[in-house]
């Protein structure tokens, strides 16, 4: 497998097979009451997950790699450099605006700038920042000295500096906790109350806690089904206290993702949603309405009780809910950089935030 590909989510899916998705548009919706989407925020590089924090939003910018391209095979080159953030975006003055709290962290992407990976996740609890990166071997030809020593580790960030809190795909390599291959992407993190942090290992196919004092291990590993391993990919803590997991899990002709439920204390699997095309983002609202973003449908559903509703949006990332006033907020086009990434032929967009109204 070509890194980039490694490096983009997870094993097991192909983003490339996106490219057959047709573009939503800013004013679209579906469902009761017909929600909107306003675009809020423009000019990112490959948004992926999504936090909200004491009136503030922040997306974590794969970026777009660099000028360094390594490795060949039949997707291309991967081209690497520091182009990685998590940028803050805010309310004020009238309009919404934004601007990168941290950057010049390891991104590797498409000779384009598209199909990203870098900080892919972030998490923000009580005014802390936490971000983690993805990891790629040495033997790939990513260099190892700062700031490329921060790959699969997950990061605080504070006064615009990312500092390494735990080694996260060392716990892949001690333990390897699925019992295939040893492959690392840590991919989403989630601050719990208490000080933990939980990250989801895409490529490890399992989470990993890290005490608050920065001590890594194990702590649930999710079975193969359906013909494919699960692939953990973005995480959300339940209005009743339960863990739950996203996973890329399926293709979108089959939709066999769940969303995993899982004791926060134990990390024992309680349960699981099924029947969704492969999940990259999961939220829910005091109601305990779930919200799931699914990469290649194109869409985030909504899941009260026993309805689906779906509103399109193009390339769904991280998803996340402000708990004052319900609106929705969803990473959209996010595997394109700023200036937008070529799929069958044609430009996309670049990477934004949309806020969904009425869903």
């Amino acid at each position: 497998m070509k890194l980039r590909m490694s490096l983009v989510v997870a094993t097991g899916v192909a983003l490339t097979a996106t490219a057959g998705i047709a573009p939503a548009t800013a004013s679209g919706g579906s469902g009761a009451g017909k929600p909107t989407v306003r675009v809020i925020a423009t000019g990112l590089d490959n948004p992926r997950q999504l936090s909200y924090d004491s009136g503030h939003l922040y997306v974590a910018e794969a970026g777009r790699g660099g000028k360094k391209c390594i490795g060949e095979g039949p997707e291309g080159e991967t081209c690497i450099g520091l182009s990685s953030a998590v940028s803050k975006i805010y309310w004020d003055g009238g309009a919404w605006k934004h601007y990168r709290v941290v950057r010049g962290l390891p991104s590797g992407a498409a000779p384009d700038g598209g199909f990203a990976t870098g900080v892919d996740g972030v998490s923000a609890l009580y005014g802390e920042l936490w971000g983690v990166e993805t990891f790629a071997p040495p033997e790939a030809g990513v260099p190892t000295g700062p700031p490329w020593n921060k790959l699969g580790k997950l990061l605080k960030i504070t006064h615009g500096k990312a500092r390494t809190a735990a080694d996260i795909t060392a716990v892949e390599l001690k333990y390897n906790p699925h019992k295939a291959n040893v492959e690392s992407n840590p991919y989403a993190v989630l601050a719990l109350p208490d000080g933990r942090k939980i990250v989801a290992d895409a490529a490890g196919n399992d989470l990993v806690v890290v005490s608050p004092h920065g001590k890594a291990r194990p702590f649930t590993v999710f079975p193969d089904h359906d013909k494919h391993e699960s692939v953990p990919a973005s995480l959300a803590l339940g209005p009743d206290g339960s863990l739950y997991v996203g996973e890329l899990n399926g293709l979108t002709e089959k939709p066999t993702a769940r969303v995993w439920k899982v004791d926060p204390w134990t990390g024992k699997i309680l349960g699981w949603k099924s029947g969704f095309g492969p999940i990259t983002g999961i939220a829910f609202n005091n109601s305990g309405d779930l919200y799931v973003s699914q990469l290649l449908q194109g869409v985030v559903t909504k899941v009260s009780g026993g309805q689906r509703t779906h509103v399109k949006v193009p390339f769904p990332a991280g998803v996340t809910v402000d708990p004052y006033d319900g609106k929705v907020y969803v990473s959209a086009w996010s595997i394109a950089d700023r200036d937008g990434t070529v799929l069958e032929g044609e430009k996309t967009p670049g990477g934004q935030v949309w806020k969904i109204l009425g869903f």
